[in-house]
C-alpha cells in the first residue's frame, strides 16, 4: 500500500484487508531525506511509523532529496519497488479517487517495475467517500493546505464536517486534487489510536503544515501513552465498554450510559469523543458491526438473525452500516467465509 499517512491511504487499506483477494504486504511512504517528512503531508516519519504498528504492517521508506530532479525521484521510488517485487510483491495499491494525471503517473512508475497498480478506491463520489469515513469513525487532522485554496490557518484543525463546512465551494471535500492533506489517528480495522495534536504552524513555498506531535500526557487528558487504549486507561469508559457489550442486542439510553460513566451527558459526550477519536454513537455502531462479523463467522447465522442480535432497527440499516464499515455487504462476507 502507497502510504501517505492520509484518509485515502488509510481508508483503501481498510478496503483491501476485508476483501478477501488481496494479502497486504506492508507500507511504501516517500519521505525527505533531509528531514525524514513525508512528502506533502509535512509529518515526521516517526508518526508513520507508528501508524504502520497501528494497523500491524511493515513500513518501508523510500528517502528522496527534494531538490533534486524529478528523475532522480523516480529511479528511488522504483528502486524500492524492485526490491518489493524481489520479495514477491504482485500489486501497488494507492487512494486516489479521480485524479487522472496523477494515475497515470503512478500507473507508469510501477509497471516500469515489473508490478501492476491498484486503485480500489477509484471512481467514488468524494462526497459520498467523505460521509462514509466520517460516519465509520475515521479520525484525522488536516496536516498541510495548498494556500491558494485554502488558508493556512485551517492546518492543524480537525477533519470533520465543521472543516468541510468551511471549506471554498470550489475545493474538492477529499482534496482530491491537493487542495488539503490529512494524518489519521484511526480508522477501522486499526488496533489502536496514534493521537496526535498540532504545536505549531509552518509556512513554506505557498503551503501551510501544522506541526503535529504525539499527544501529551496530562492526568486524565489524554491515555497513559501516546496510541495506548483509551478503554484500559479510563476505568470509566472501561465501565462503559463493559455495559455496551452486555446491553448491545438492545437499545442503548444515553442517560443511562452517562451514569455509568458517572457524568453528565454532555459532559460524557464531550469526553468520549476526546478520547476514544469518535462520537458514542459511531463507536457502538462499529461495535455492533464488528459482533455481526464475528456471529457471521462463528455461527450459521442469517443475516436478519445477526441484525438482530446486535441491535439494528432494521436488517437494512445493519446491512447499511455493514457495507460502511467491512467494505463488502453481509452477504458477501458470508459467500467469502
Amino acid at each position: 500500500m502507497w502510504w501517505s499517512s492520509g484518509k485515502d491511504s488509510a481508508w483503501a487499506l481498510q478496503a483491501l484487508q476485508v476483501d478477501s483477494r488481496w494479502e497486504v504486504r506492508g507500507l511504501i511512504a516517500v519521505v525527505n531525506e533531509r528531514n525524514g517528512r513525508a512528502a506533502m503531508h509535512g509529518v515526521r516519519c516517526q508518526l508513520l511509523e507508528r501508524q504502520a504498528a497501528a494497523v500491524g504492517l511493515p513500513l518501508r521508506l523510500v528517502e528522496i532529496d527534494w531538490a533534486a530532479p524529478a528523475s532522480v525521484h523516480d529511479m528511488a521510488v522504483q528502486r524500492v519497488l524492485s526490491e518489493t517485487r524481489n520479495d514477491g510483491t504482485e500489486f501497488i495499491a494507492f487512494g486516489d479517487l479521480s485524479s487522472t494525471p496523477r494515475r497515470e503517473r503512478r500507473s507508469t512508475l510501477v509497471e516500469d517495475c515489473d508490478l501492476a497498480p491498484a486503485f480500489p478506491l477509484w471512481g467514488r463520489d468524494s462526497r459520498d467517500h467523505v460521509d462514509e469515513m466520517l460516519e465509520a469513525g475515521l479520525s484525522a487532522r488536516v496536516c498541510s493546505v495548498d494556500t491558494g485554496f485554502v488558508a493556512a490557518d485551517r492546518a492543524g484543525r480537525r477533519y470533520d464536517e465543521s472543516f468541510l463546512a468551511d471549506l471554498p465551494g470550489a475545493v474538492d471535500p477529499c482534496g482530491e486534487d491537493d487542495e488539503f492533506h490529512t494524518f489519521v489517528e484511526w480508522a477501522p480495522g486499526w488496533s489502536r489510536r496514534v493521537p496526535v495534536e498540532p504545536t505549531r504552524a509552518i509556512k513554506r513555498y505557498g503551503f501551510g503544515f501544522a506541526e503535529l506531535e504525539p499527544a501529551s500526557t496530562d492526568s486524565e487528558s489524554t491515555s497513559s501513552s501516546a496510541g495506548s487504549d483509551p478503554f484500559e486507561y479510563f476505568a470509566r469508559l472501561r465501565r462503559v465498554r463493559v455495559h455496551v457489550d452486555a446491553h448491545l442486542d438492545g437499545e442503548l439510553d444515553r442517560s443511562v450510559i452517562a451514569a455509568v460513566a458517572a457524568m453528565t451527558p454532555t459532559a460524557f459526550s464531550h469526553f468520549f469523543h476526546e478520547h476514544v477519536g469518535m462520537t458514542f454513537t459511531a463507536w457502538v455502531t462499529r461495535r455492533r458491526v464488528e459482533r455481526g462479523a464475528r456471529m457471521m463467522r462463528e455461527h450459521n447465522s442469517t443475516v436478519s438473525q445477526v441484525a438482530q442480535a446486535t441491535g439494528f432497527h432494521s436488517e437494512r440499516s445493519f446491512r447499511r452500516a455493514f457495507h460502511r464499515q467491512m467494505g463488502c455487504s453481509p452477504s458477501t462476507y458470508k459467500r467469502r467465509l
